[in-house]
């Protein structure tokens, strides 16, 4: 694979560098609805049978043909995970508990919850907006952007271009030009570049019944740029000091396999077959990572549970480190129509029983969340590939542990 794709814009090429950062849309985040209709409540599942779930499940994807799964359900007082597969394609070392697997858009509720602690600090307010915040960047945008607020960002009601997509990718790439893109390499100018540019770009409005939303993973990249502004910490330093270390959990920003090269591969269809991907290199590398607070935490599966774990925890009403004002989120969404995001959170309600649910995919990874809004139980699952069917399997088999 040549690293230079990013700088020399085709359609092949654009879907190539789209394929390390693809955050699933709005679309692919509904259509779990269908999923868990038939799900029923109740808190009182038996701790031995979702042992068993959970191995019957990740052992089931492998045999549908994903490469490496891992699956974690969780109730407010245990989690239980297990694993099945392979770290890479063509090779023999089994995929281990405590492996890392790329989330990709379940990375958003993290990053909201990063910004909640910020507002609880008082050096934020949910409605700060572009213009208080970001003077510099404000000056420079059209003035539909200059009331935009840190929540409208989060819960993708900002209309900036949303960047999971291979046209909004092609359109960048063709309107700067290669040159640019390869001379500008340091973190800080290339963020600057593509705020400064994605602020000028004319508002886009979400499709079906509600078009004021509309998914962008850029508008997480803003917000991050807000957060440092309030803070002086970049966004990475910022999960693992306000959500990361209170929570006791670990993570990884990057793909697995930058915390080391023994760590599982992402797998994509690539010249008709599927096949790891390589890391992508300068001078795409530096680009890609704009946008990291879309979507770039890896972690393990009892990791992953254990995070959903807390917010079960949290909707019970228990005592949490979880920032005060992103449980209230939370919870105001139990009372939110179906459909409604907020705070790296899509709602579902069915018979009677209410969801928070969210999917991601990134680097030829895929992970599928669901968490019972009153607190009773969570699911999840990670794959090890993304196609054009693994997502469905994904859904389908934590559908199983939650029901």
């Amino acid at each position: 694979m040549n690293p230079t794709h990013l700088v020399t814009p085709s359609t092949a090429r654009s879907a190539f560098l789209l394929s390390r950062r693809h955050w699933l849309a709005a679309a692919g985040l509904s259509a779990l609805g269908s999923v868990l209709t038939a799900c029923g409540g109740g808190d009182d599942d038996d701790p031995r049978e979702a042992h068993k779930r959970v191995q019957t499940l990740a052992q089931g994807l492998v045999k549908q043909g994903v490469v490496g799964a891992a699956a974690g359900w969780a109730d407010p007082r245990q989690v239980r995970t297990a694993v099945a597969g392979l770290r890479r394609l063509g090779g023999n070392a089994p995929l281990a508990t405590g492996d890392l697997m790329a989330i990709g858009s379940n990375t958003k509720a993290m990053t909201a919850c990063a910004a909640a602690s910020v507002v609880d600090q008082g050096l934020l307010r949910w409605d700060s907006t572009l213009a208080q915040t970001l003077p510099e960047l404000a000056r420079s945008a059209l003035s539909a952007y200059q009331q935009i607020t840190l929540r409208d960002l989060l819960d993708h009601r900002a209309g900036v271009m949303g960047f999971s997509a291979i046209e909004d990718v092609d359109l960048f790439v063709n309107a700067v030009g290669p040159e640019v893109l390869a001379r500008l390499q340091q973190p800080a100018e290339a963020e600057a570049f593509f705020l400064q540019w994605l602020l000028r770009q004319p508002p886009v409005r979400g499709t079906g019944a509600d078009p004021g939303f509309a998914y962008s993973n850029a508008g997480y990249a803003l917000a991050a740029r807000m957060l440092r502004a309030a803070t002086g910490l970049g966004w990475a330093d910022l999960l693992r000091q306000r959500v990361a270390q209170p929570l006791g959990l670990s993570l990884f920003v990057g793909e697995p396999m930058r915390a080391g090269s023994q760590q599982p591969a992402g797998h994509e269809i690539l010249d008709g077959r599927l096949q790891p991907l390589p890391l992508a290199e300068a001078p795409e590398r530096v680009w890609l990572e704009v946008l990291d607070p879309a979507g770039a935490v890896s972690l393990t599966v009892e990791e992953d549970a254990r995070w959903l774990q807390w917010h079960l925890r949290a909707l019970r009403g228990d005592a949490t480190p979880l920032p005060r004002s992103y449980v209230k989120g939370l919870q105001d969404l139990g009372h939110a129509p179906a459909g409604r995001y907020g705070l790296g959170w899509l709602v579902h309600a069915a018979h009677g029983t209410g969801w928070l649910l969210h999917n991601g995919q990134d680097a030829g990874f895929q992970a599928m969340s669901v968490v019972a809004l009153d607190g009773s139980r969570a699911g999840l699952a990670h794959s090890n590939i993304a196609t054009a069917d693994s997502m469905g399997l994904l859904y389908e088999g934590v559908s199983t542990l939650v029901a």
